[in-house]
């Protein structure tokens, strides 16, 4: 009997009484709870991190999420030696017009005799004979860099 009326007497005051139902729980919000900053495990450290730092990345892109960048014009860098100047053809054919190579009057066109002429002077020289103007066929031409000899000369000490 004792045992029967300390059961009773829980039941009262933990609010259970026979028959009723049990107390209706409160809905579970969408929003989990805040966890403390010492009880985060790794991976939420790390999630949160990353949407913290995307979200500050949208902002300062100014787009919003799913769209694609404006096409930005790129210029293209030319890579090689350049054309040739028309002045610089001309030079050119005048060289190889006075070593006899090129049979007509020098003009500002590279044109196919051109070509030919050089290819000749280039076998005689003992170049590969490409007809292209390579660095080499114009120092052997006499049109390659200039160079002072005259400073050179006057910065050697004499003992």
């Amino acid at each position: 009997m004792k045992n029967w009326l300390l059961l009773l007497v829980a039941l009262l005051t933990f609010g259970l009484t026979a028959g009723a139902a049990p107390p209706k729980r409160k809905a579970a919000s969408a929003k989990k709870p805040a966890v403390s900053a010492s009880k985060r495990t790794a991976k939420q450290k790390y999630v949160s991190a990353n949407s913290r730092y995307k979200q500050k990345r949208a902002v300062a892109r100014g787009r919003g999420r799913g769209r694609s960048p404006q096409p930005v014009a790129v210029q293209r860098r030319s890579y090689g030696q350049p054309r040739p100047t028309d002045d610089r053809y001309m030079e050119i054919e005048r060289a190889l017009a006075t070593r006899g190579y090129l049979q007509r009057e020098p003009s500002s066109a590279w044109t196919p005799d051109c070509s030919e002429a050089l290819k000749r002077f280039q076998k005689d020289q003992n170049l590969p004979p490409n007809g292209k103007l390579t660095s080499l066929s114009l120092i052997a031409l006499g049109l390659g860099p200039k160079r002072d000899t005259s400073s050179v000369a006057s910065s050697t000490p004499n003992p």
